[in-house]
């Protein structure tokens, strides 16, 4: 039986779609899954199941729980794409055609690359979030004697919405993301307060004058998406004098661009695993990324009421209505 086929039968009423490359960056989502059923076809994995509200970390699980409750779950599939846009794509354009209704959201999460600022202004540092405000092809379009040029000078057909061809750039709803920022700067600052309030109780950082964790910065910015991961300084720094991007992933304005041709809204929550600059895979901290990432995501869940979708959503009889 196709994937599609096994969506259409148990993935009915999802309201959110959470979208990863890897089994390593879906794994803070799964874990938090009450009653978890996984569908397995053509190298695909979706894992289907509730979400009640985040709950803080706890010792077995660095990312947090899920905590069940009836009045409060939402329904989420958790999709485990491959690596990439074509896969990217295919993933969500699977999810939007075979869960009935179409979920309310999808969101695309995962660890990325993060560029220095312009004229040495500060950027994303390991460990920390970037909430994407846009996405762009950075690969699509054409070198030549003059420089690069893109998919929107080249006049190539990518996506045409109303009318308007995008060109290969994808702005994001400006109010659901600051909103989505909000929330996981609000939970992340809660859970720093948690721990502190543990450690002070153990008799651990408040005796030993030890310092806070830092919390992870939560940057909203445009990010870039391209098959050929950045490994220079060189390469990095012609990349933010053309497209101005806080991060880059492999996958981002593939998942952008079928949510703005369903008209679907969308997220894009990245865990900042490495700086992007001369390649050293040795200073890379992806499982830490992931983590991070994952907990945003489960703090946007957790108030998935609250965000402007861009119609009318509430919960009735424990399930989420959106009209």
């Amino acid at each position: 039986m196709s994937l599609c086929e096994l969506l259409r039968q148990k993935a009915k009423s999802c309201q959110v779609a959470v979208v990863a490359a890897t089994d390593l960056e879906a794994a803070p989502l799964e874990r938090a899954l009450v009653a978890p059923t996984s569908l397995t076809a053509a190298s695909k994995r979706v894992v289907l199941g509730s979400v009640a509200w985040f709950a803080g970390p706890d010792k077995g699980d660095p990312v947090g729980r899920a905590v069940t409750d009836r009045e409060r779950a939402a329904r989420v599939a958790v999709a485990v794409s491959g690596c990439d846009k074509a896969n990217a794509a295919h993933m969500v354009t699977l999810l939007l055609e075979c869960i009935k209704p179409r979920p309310a959201l999808v969101i695309q999460v995962g660890v990325a690359g993060a560029f220095p600022g312009r004229e040495g202004a500060p950027g994303p540092r390991v460990g920390d979030l970037v909430v994407a405000s846009s996405e762009e092809y950075a690969d699509t379009g054409s070198s030549s004697l003059e420089g690069w040029l893109s998919a929107r000078e080249l006049g190539l057909p990518i996506a045409a919405l109303g009318g308007v061809e995008l060109g290969g750039v994808f702005p994001l709803d400006a109010n659901l993301v600051e909103k989505a920022a909000e929330l996981i700067k609000a939970r992340l600052a809660e859970d720093i307060l948690t721990e502190a309030a543990t450690d002070s109780t153990c008799g651990a950082a408040g005796e030993q004058g030890a310092s806070l964790p830092r919390t992870p910065a939560v940057w909203v910015g445009p990010c870039i998406t391209s098959s050929t991961v950045t490994g220079t300084k060189a390469k990095a720094k012609e990349l933010v004098a053309r497209f101005g991007p806080l991060a880059e992933s492999m996958e981002g304005a593939a998942a952008a661009h079928i949510c703005a041709l369903y008209r679907v809204p969308f997220l894009e929550i990245r865990g900042i695993s490495n700086l992007v600059e001369d390649r050293n895979r040795n200073t890379w901290q992806v499982d830490l990324a992931a983590q991070v990432a994952g907990k945003a995501v489960l703090a946007v869940l957790a108030a998935l009421d609250e965000l402007p979708l861009g119609s009318s959503i509430g919960w009735q009889s424990g399930e989420l209505v959106v009209s």
